[in-house]
């Protein structure tokens, strides 16, 4: 059975959103306690490139969109993590005498 021409090789559109949402999770990053939906997408994302290589869709965009979103998920979590450090090291500090 052939595809006919304007159809899709099955796995390009789970590549297509593994690719942006692994650029909306980097993007993430950088706006503090945002950097959590950075983690979710990453997650998100990862899921969807493996769903992709599982269909048998191995091209360049599952690839940077595994990439992206395994960067998003580690460089959120760290964010997220030195975000809420800062917050709580501030309440603590609001806290003591002068």
């Amino acid at each position: 059975m052939t595809l006919p021409e304007h159809t899709n090789p099955p796995g390009k559109s789970n590549a297509t959103a593994s690719l942006v949402l692994g650029i909306i999770a980097v993007v993430f990053w950088f706006f503090g306690y945002s950097s959590i939906l950075s983690v979710i997408l990453g997650i998100v994302g990862l899921i969807q490139a493996s769903k992709a290589k599982e269909l048998g869709y191995l091209d360049a965009i599952r690839t940077a969109g595994f990439v992206l979103s395994l960067i998003g998920l580690i460089g959120g979590a760290l964010a997220f993590v030195a975000c809420v450090a800062c917050v709580s090291c501030a309440a603590i500090a609001s806290t003591l005498p002068l």
